[in-house]
């Protein structure tokens, strides 16, 4: 009869293999080789809030998201933090070591309890020196996010805190949106605070922001959490 120390560590192998077949470029590796991986990978567990790494750390390891939310941060004069991205299920955090001479450009933590699949950055970089496909989909995700980053920029120089605070809404909706009778329910609680860090404003303009949208009736709160009543109206504020 199996033990029950082999059945855990069982159903931890076959998890690993779940969240990283969930990403492009894992799920591209052949079989015996993702079968390598997940031997020689980790699934670790943060509380919110614990850093997974610092920026300028030597980069030891590449993660996969396997549940909640790691937020990836960077500070600004005064040490005012600037949150670039939201990183879900199925994707890959701490990429920028990869190609930063093995240290972070960026700070990682968890925004939410997280859940991930840990791999070791030597492993990692083994496979774009030997898997074309892997290295194919690293690049299209690296890509991808600068791409975001280089619009993230470029709406912070151009755009009003509104026309960003509607945007950040409305991607809330698309990535975590749960239709109701009243619109569309951003199923996860974002503080004002955290709002502001993202699109590169103050908790007070923020909540000012807010405000004025609701009583233009389109949006909601219920419990801090934000409902898109009038989801048209918004995108028409986004310019």
């Amino acid at each position: 009869m199996e033990s029950v120390a082999a059945r855990a560590s069982t159903e931890q192998e076959g998890r690993k293999r779940q969240v990283l077949g969930r990403n492009a470029a894992f799920a591209s590796l052949p079989g015996d080789v993702l079968a390598d991986v997940v031997r020689k990978s980790v699934l670790v567990r943060f509380p919110r809030r614990r850093v997974l790494y610092d920026a300028a750390d030597q980069a030891q390891s590449v993660y996969v998201v396997a549940a909640g939310r790691a937020r990836i941060v960077r500070n600004g004069p005064e040490e005012r933090a600037l949150t670039l991205a939201y990183r879900g299920p199925g994707e890959l955090v701490g990429e920028t070591g990869l190609g930063n001479g093995g240290s972070h450009h960026d700070t990682a933590l968890a925004h939410e309890q997280l859940e991930a699949v840990k791999v070791p950055y030597r492993l990692v970089a083994k496979l774009l020196e030997t898997h074309a496909g892997f290295g194919h989909r690293v690049l299209v995700i690296v890509s991808a996010r600068r791409r975001a980053a280089e619009a993230r920029v470029e709406a912070l120089l151009s755009r009003t805190v509104e026309s960003r605070v509607v945007e950040f809404l409305l991607e809330a909706a698309e990535n975590y949106g749960i239709p109701e009778s009243r619109g569309t329910l951003i199923g996860v609680k974002f503080t004002h605070m955290e709002i502001a860090s993202y699109v590169g404003s103050t908790r007070e303009t923020v909540t000012l922001t807010l405000g004025d949208l609701k009583r233009r009736k389109l949006v909601i709160f219920d419990h801090r959490r934000i409902v898109l009543v009038d989801s048209e109206g918004l995108k028409a504020l986004v310019v």
